[in-house]
């Protein structure tokens, strides 16, 4: 259609250059259709929701070209989502790539499993698993699922050994980069007090005798360095504090934004219209969840937390005057 009329049908020529402007609208809308065929799926009579969708009738979650769909762990309901995404697949020509496309279960008997396995052609899928970037997981992460950040953290320090800079420079690239790059761990999970120390050890170990591997050779401790620069410091940034002010800032979230996905999901299955500062925590909630419910402690040290919002940053501030 051209100018609000029909035309003849053309062949394209050339496609979109990655990076073109114009692509990510396109995808969207691209997007919506498939979003549109799964939400459709409510009516159909053979598809049942997992367990713990039906509620909010959720048949998929996706961000960009990373996609999440789920249905009740029997054949037809999987056929009828897998039928869904391949008449997306036929209309748009975006197929799923198989080395990246996984089916987990949970509480399926091992018949019924691979009588889907067989009937989609993906491959059986185990916890944990990579979506945006991090692990995912009903369960506290091990200390080996921590090593990607770990590997991050030593990759960008590696790269910067080479280079001659001052202490100033070299702290203030700690606290821009590395912080940078545990802070968005910091805002989903807790950092175990492990991981910490060993961000913190290789940070320290940079900044002073400027290598990429851990030495005991510094001038200044660690929890000094974190003060402001009024108090002797040098205002890095204290990762256990940030991230325990970062959760309290999701625990808001919780109390407060009821718009969002995640937490109607969460008041649906487990606050259930109680109060949450006065219920019990859901022991049977995966562990992240629980941890977001235990941070009602900090919120109640200060009223703040529960009339206005407060971000990470103030409440990272109040947070260090009660250490």
């Amino acid at each position: 259609m051209i100018n609000g009329e029909l035309t003849k049908p053309f062949d394209a020529a050339k496609g979109l250059r990655q990076g073109d402007p114009i692509s990510p609208f396109l995808f969207a809308i691209a997007i919506e259709y498939l979003s549109r065929l799964l939400k459709g799926l409510k009516h159909v009579q053979e598809y049942k929701f997992h367990p713990r969708c039906g509620k909010l009738n959720i048949t998929h979650l996706s961000f960009a070209d990373d996609l999440l769909m789920f249905a009740r762990g029997d054949s037809k309901s999987v056929t009828n989502l897998h039928t869904c995404f391949m008449k997306f697949s036929a209309t748009s020509g975006l197929l799923a790539n198989p080395n990246k496309s996984a089916i987990y279960f949970g509480g399926v008997d091992q018949n019924t499993r691979q009588e889907i396995l067989q009937n989609t052609g993906y491959s059986f899928g185990e916890l944990p698993f990579k979506y945006l970037g991090i692990p995912l997981d009903t369960k506290k992460l091990s200390a080996m699922q921590w090593q990607p950040l770990i590997d991050r953290i030593v990759a960008k320090i590696s790269s910067w050994t080479a280079k001659k800079l001052s202490y100033a420079g070299r702290v203030q690239l700690v606290q821009s980069m590395i912080f940078g790059i545990q802070s968005y761990w910091s805002q989903i999970f807790i950092l175990p007090a492990k991981v910490i120390k060993l961000i913190e050890s290789y940070c320290r170990s940079y900044i002073w005798p400027g290598s990429n591997t851990i030495t005991k050779r510094t001038l200044i401790a660690c929890d000094r360095m974190c003060l402001p620069k009024s108090a002797g410091g040098y205002n890095l940034m204290n990762i256990r504090i940030w991230n325990r002010a970062a959760i309290t800032s999701v625990y808001w979230d919780l109390t407060q934004k009821k718009d969002k996905m995640w937490i109607k999901w969460i008041h649906t299955y487990y606050i259930k219209g109680q109060r949450l500062m006065e219920m019990n925590i859901p022991q049977q909630a995966s562990w992240m969840v629980r941890k977001i419910m235990e941070a009602r402690e900090v919120a109640q040290q200060g009223p703040t937390f529960l009339n206005r919002k407060s971000n990470t940053k103030q409440i990272y501030f109040h947070s260090g005057k009660l250490q």
